[in-house]
């Protein structure tokens, strides 16, 4: 198959089943880390790397990526890094939350992202600190862009999908289960998902807070509007690393900002990762009654 095949559903069917092929499990559940993998496969047994763009069918814009596949405890887990051409122009809108449909294909039905954001505040309420993890509650798609774009009929989902129950009470409660024995706490609100990747102005911070959102995530709508139409429930998780309004921000800042919160959001997700799989296994055995 070529670097662009002519549609999502041949791409995700064929590069899941050329993964199945190479003896990898498919997964309980999908870790798509825009903050970076840091140090969660360290915590995962029987690991292994696969570069995806030995993968055929996977898009050019995903091939500087690795799938890193294993366990955590119980729960099968493959994780994937964002990819900063994951929409380049002219390629298929779809390109950008390939992941997401790859893994379903393979069998997930549970997304779990983690991302950093800008804390936005709105009129009355006081914004989150930096450094806070916020789980995402709901989402407002301000970026613009659909990874639905141009896709018509697929085999993989429908055109329209349902968002309501996107973000799932059940892993909203692991998660807090989670941040407890890590002795971390979660914060809720509603991620405002922007493009980038500049910086935001004031006044579009000030948009994006109005619209309803609690913090501000670049590049959050593809994955989570991926998931929506490959039927996986989601968990987000945004990282604080700037506050709306702050003056003189380079990336080296907010770079550093994450460094700090890392080993805590590090310890969630593992922490998540390993008590999902009941989760997984009896959203299997419901889609097969």
């Amino acid at each position: 198959m070529s670097d662009r095949p002519a549609s999502l559903d041949d791409a995700a069917t064929y590069a899941a089943a050329e993964i199945a092929s190479s003896g990898i499990a498919g997964p309980d559940a999908l870790l798509f880390l825009a903050t970076g993998a840091g140090a969660v496969p360290e915590a995962m047994d029987d690991r292994a790397v696969l570069p995806l763009r030995d993968v055929p069918g996977v898009p050019r814009a995903w091939h500087a990526g690795e799938l890193c596949v294993g366990r955590i405890g119980e729960t099968i887990v493959w994780i994937v890094e964002d990819a900063p051409e994951s929409a380049a122009p002219g390629e298929p809108a779809w390109h950008a939350g390939f992941p997401v449909w790859l893994a379903a294909a393979a069998g997930t039905r549970l997304l779990v992202h983690a991302s950093a954001g800008t804390s936005l505040a709105r009129p009355g309420d006081a914004p989150f600190d930096v450094g806070r993890i916020v789980r995402v509650t709901d989402h407002v798609n301000l970026s613009g862009r659909s990874p639905l774009t141009g896709m018509g009929e697929s085999r993989l989902g429908p055109l329209f999908p349902d968002q309501s129950r996107l973000h799932d009470a059940e892993l909203a409660e692991v998660a807090h289960e989670a941040a407890s024995a890590v002795g971390a706490e979660l914060a809720e609100g509603v991620a405002a998902c922007t493009t980038g990747p500049a910086l935001s102005t004031p006044a579009e911070h000030r948009w994006f807070a109005s619209a309803g959102g609690d913090v501000a995530v670049q590049r959050l709508a593809d994955p989570l509007v991926a998931a929506a139409h490959a039927g996986l429930s989601a968990l987000s998780l945004v990282a604080v690393s700037d506050l709306a309004g702050e003056e003189d921000l380079d990336v080296a800042t907010l770079v550093a900002r994450a460094a700090r919160t890392a080993p805590t959001l590090d310890r969630l997700l593992t922490e998540t990762a390993q008590r999902l799989a009941p989760v997984a296994r009896a959203r299997a055995e419901e889609e097969v009654t």
